[in-house]
């Protein structure tokens, strides 16, 4: 769980066992933990997609275009069986393949943390608990499929695990006709 699930665990489990002499103070707290929820994360991934989508978009295309020429390079040189460069190619493709995966990754595990926030609010609202804090809880709850926490390149494609399977599809593909119009013998 990431600390601000954390911090709405810890709010719900203490108002649902406090009195209720406190039930202002408790629904003040819980909606001021909630405003926190969305300027933390939802506030800090649309500032991060606004300020780095160009980067991210520029990132992701480089990658696939290094990915797919370096793995040609590479299918050229097991040709003229040269070890040093078949090994430094190999390590190329290694490291922008490792590039992508961990931008990819990590901002797919920030996007399940926040679709994670949802079904830890509905642990606690099927537990008995004050009416009012019910109530915010489920305001809450229904705010949630509104507020978007998830990255994308210039709104062009998603940032996440599916798109890693899209580019290693696109860089196959790619690959599979570099191969054949290089192994094709010329008709001239």
């Amino acid at each position: 769980m990431d600390i601000v699930s954390l911090q709405m665990v810890a709010a719900v489990t203490f108002f649902s066992s406090a009195p209720e002499a406190i039930c202002f103070l408790k629904s003040k707290k819980l909606r001021t933990l909630m405003n926190t929820y969305w300027m933390l994360l939802c506030d800090a991934v649309h500032q991060a997609n606004g300020f780095y989508c160009d980067q991210l978009m520029a990132v992701i295309f480089s990658s696939f275009l290094h990915i797919t020429v370096t793995s040609y390079y590479f299918f050229m040189l097991l040709k003229t069986g040269t070890l040093f460069f078949t090994t430094t190619e190999v390590a190329w493709i290694l490291l922008n393949i490792c590039y992508v995966v961990l931008l990819l990754n990590s901002s797919t595990v920030v996007t399940n943390k926040a679709d994670e926030t949802g079904q830890t609010i509905c642990k606690f609202i099927n537990k008995s608990m004050d009416p009012e804090l019910r109530n915010q809880l489920e305001g809450f709850l229904l705010q949630l499929p509104h507020h978007n926490a998830r990255f994308s390149a210039r709104g062009c494609f998603p940032l996440n695990n599916e798109t890693l399977t899209a580019v290693a599809g696109a860089v196959t593909t790619y690959l599979v006709i570099l191969i054949q119009f290089q192994t094709e013998p010329s008709s001239t």
